[in-house]
């Protein structure tokens, strides 16, 4: 906090007078953060829609933000514009057909890939050099042992993209829509 109020030109009892303590000023640095992924028009859309844009709209966030991606995962987010989000999210759900502890678990479920992919894509990213060294390394294993893996090598060495994410999501929820017992619901 000293350090923070240093660089801001402030002294700390002026950050404290806001931010009592530094798990403070995280959550709402964090909550702000939340503030950007726009919600308009989500009770509009389809249920699949609405959560597509949500969870691929939180995902880009992290990835624009990749140092606070770990804080993300680590910390609870209970601040208004989560509040928002969370509320968005379980509307979708309900127009889905979920309800209770069923909507719940869809809402982690979603929540833990959407983070997750943001978590494994991040450091990734533009990262060829690792790209190589993974092909490689996939290519040099024992071949009567990992010959699936070998012949994967190079889509496997690939970052993970965006139509990859997407692709997951609308297989999550395929699940959620056979789950509320109309696959064809939207």
């Amino acid at each position: 906090m000293r350090r923070l109020a240093d660089a801001l030109g402030v002294m700390p009892n002026a950050l404290y007078t806001y931010y009592p303590t530094k798990d403070a000023l995280l959550d709402a640095l964090l909550d702000s953060l939340l503030g950007e992924i726009d919600t308009g028009h989500l009770d509009s859309m389809g249920w699949r829609d609405a959560l597509t844009r949500i969870m691929d709209d939180s995902r880009r966030l992290l990835l624009s933000h990749p140092r606070l991606v770990e804080v993300f995962l680590t910390r609870p987010s209970a601040g208004p514009n989560a509040g928002r989000l969370g509320e968005m999210t379980f509307r979708a759900l309900r127009r889905a057909g979920l309800h209770g502890d069923e909507a719940v678990a869809a809402f982690r479920i979603l929540l833990i890939f959407s983070l997750g992919y943001a978590a494994f894509q991040a450091p990734r990213l533009g990262d060829e050099e690792r790209s190589r060294r993974g092909e490689s390394a996939f290519r040099s294993l024992p071949p009567e042992d990992y010959q699936e893996i070998r012949t994967l090598a190079t889509p496997l060495a690939r970052p993970p993209d965006d139509d990859t994410f997407l692709a997951g999501i609308s297989w999550i929820l395929d699940g959620i829509a056979r789950s509320s017992g109309d696959p064809s619901s939207e």
